[in-house]
């Protein structure tokens, strides 16, 4: 597998390690992520939670289905290493990775140490367009129709 230079660089230091391709990995996070979009796209506007946590997600699995197309998974580093290095690789600008750091900050303090404080409406939508923007860009990226 011939990777990008960062993702090796990222080997090297242990942060990510090499794997073996799942048969079908891409193509089923992709799915995912697809079905994480189409249910926030379901839910009443006023779900702001549920559909940012949703968005989240999906956003996620598109990030699971790119380091399943580089044969990469984290090893010594965690969720926020890889949507770094795969949010760069998807084209992702700074406004948007901003945002999606902070989605990141926000549901991994709020997911394991106190609720979740309240979503509006903006910041549920924002998730979910960079979803919307970035499923086919993955789609694209991976050769996965």
């Amino acid at each position: 597998m011939q990777r990008p230079v960062e993702y090796e660089n990222l080997i090297k230091t242990k942060a990510f390690e090499a794997v073996a391709p799942t048969p079908g990995g891409i193509a089923g996070f992709l799915r995912n992520a697809a079905d994480y979009q189409a249910t926030a796209e379901g839910l009443e506007p006023a779900r702001h939670l549920q559909v940012f946590t949703l968005a989240y997600e999906g956003y996620f699995q598109v990030v699971q289905a790119v380091l399943e197309f580089y044969e990469v998974r984290t090893k010594d580093a965690g969720r926020n290493m890889a949507i770094q290095r795969v949010s760069s690789s998807l084209g992702v600008s700074p406004q948007e990775f901003a945002f999606i750091t902070k989605a990141h900050e926000r549901r991994n303090a709020t997911s394991y140490f106190s609720p979740f404080p309240p979503v509006s409406k903006a910041e549920a939508a924002t998730m979910l367009d960079i979803l919307v923007k970035f499923l086919p860009v993955a789609h694209t990226l991976t050769v996965t129709p």
